[in-house]
């Protein structure tokens, strides 16, 4: 599950997020320290509604000069171990 998780984030996330250097995105490194999984999980999975509906997205927006995170269509996929 991780080596799936590390392509994704290689092919799809790092064109607009660095680990450690603000991009067209946000640096992610601590971003749990600044926010909840349950807020990143929806901002990933339902960009689109997090943007509309949550106030910490929209003032990310406007502090990202309006780069809407675009919606990458993942699906959530619960795993068993």
């Amino acid at each position: 599950m991780a080596e799936v998780g590390a392509a994704k984030y290689k092919a799809i996330c790092t064109a607009c997020h660095l680990t450690d250097k603000r991009l067209i995105g946000s640096a992610l490194k601590g971003v749990y320290e600044r926010r909840s999984p349950e807020w990143v999980m929806n901002m990933i999975l339902n960009p689109d509604r997090t943007i509309k509906e949550d106030p910490i997205a929209k003032a990310l927006l406007k502090e990202y000069n309006n780069a809407v995170m675009l919606n990458q269509n993942l699906k959530y996929k619960a795993q068993t171990l």
